[in-house]
């Protein structure tokens, strides 16, 4: 009887580790079909061999049956959960195969009509703009300027809508990219007028430098264009919009978040700006935040939409995983607000 106490330990052991392990519930009926099977199985074996050579005496006879019953309980017990186990792993790889399957289509899809875009959009613009400016050298019109603002205006559109196309495709190749730097590049690459960065980010991250950089890059001038006004419809309104503007950029717990003090976004609209041309005014179909979106999803991180301490929108991006170890900077920095 003493033999029975490690195999009862194992199914006990067993059905604890059952209860908090990753297989789900519809895994246990396979587990409980071995564990009977074992059971029933050897306990039936013994049973046979107790027929054939009698036990000594009544002690012997439930001796062994409990032993029958452990041993045939616990590696049935072990071997249902080998199996749960391996069937689980076997559903997981197949559905990790679909979906990065369904992400290569989709990714091919984005290519193809990637590949539309610039070929079937831009050469007949580049026909318009060409004879346009062949018209203007010629005679000089308010007409053929607000033809020149509509075809520039179509440019954008397009090199944004190339940008969103590609922005989704699953980031599989990350490498270490300084925030610090890329924020301070983006910032002196994108019309900023009168506004004023303070970057107070110092991470180190996994990122596709490239679309990180399309992610500042669109935040920055979505917080410029819309930053004061909610409006912008010419130079001289983003003159004003961005007047006496800052744009923080810093770190939070899990990833960064870029704020500004602006006049920010109603609680009622957060989640449609980030949707593909949700836009609040007449201008460039409000693909930037979209663009955002999807570099933010094809990194696995989260961005969300919140309003700043100073009144203005702040969006947070997390579930970032930093690469360098923070507990290491005890450098304290005073900054001061970067100039465009």
């Amino acid at each position: 009887m003493l033999a029975v106490v490690p195999f009862a330990a194992v199914i006990i052991v067993g059905g604890f580790w059952l209860e908090n392990s990753a297989l789900t519930s519809s895994r246990y009926q396979r587990v409980g079909i071995w564990f009977t099977g074992g059971l029933s199985g050897f306990l039936l074996l013994n049973l046979v061999m107790m027929w054939t050579w009698p036990a000594e005496s009544l002690r012997w006879t439930i001796g062994w049956a409990l032993f029958a019953i452990g041993v045939g309980g616990s590696g049935g017990l072990v071997a249902g959960i080998f199996e749960a186990r391996a069937i689980s792993r076997t559903v997981e790889a197949e559905r990790q195969r679909f979906q990065r399957r369904a992400v290569e289509q989709r990714n091919e899809r984005l290519d193809e009509f990637a590949a539309v875009v610039a070929h079937d959009l831009r050469n007949p613009l580049s026909v318009a703009s060409g004879q346009l400016e062949l018209e203007r050298m010629d005679r000089d019109s308010e007409h053929l300027e607000t033809a020149a603002t509509a075809l520039d205006r179509m440019e954008t559109l397009i090199d944004r809508t190339l940008t969103l196309a590609r922005s989704g495709h699953v980031i599989s190749e990350p490498e270490p990219v300084d925030l610090e730097e890329l924020v301070e590049s983006c910032w002196e690459a994108v019309p900023t007028a009168d506004a004023t960065l303070a970057n107070e980010v110092t991470a180190v991250i996994d990122a596709d430098p490239d679309r990180l950089r399309h992610l500042f890059e669109n935040l920055f001038r979505n917080a410029v264009e819309h930053g004061s006004t909610g409006s912008v419809n010419s130079d001289d309104a983003l003159e004003r919009g961005s007047a006496d503007l800052t744009i923080r950029v810093d770190e939070l717990s899990g990833g960064f978040y870029v704020a500004d003090d602006g006049s920010g976004i109603p609680p009622e609209k957060r989640d449609a700006v980030l949707d593909d041309g949700y836009t609040a005014t007449d201008g460039e179909g409000g693909l930037g935040l979209a663009i955002v979106q999807r570099i933010v999803e094809a990194h696995g991180w989260e961005i969300d939409v919140t309003e700043s301490d100073e009144g203005g929108t702040r969006f947070e991006i997390t579930g970032i995983a930093r690469t360098d170890d923070p507990e290491e900077d005890t450098r304290t920095r005073s900054k001061t607000p970067v100039q465009p």
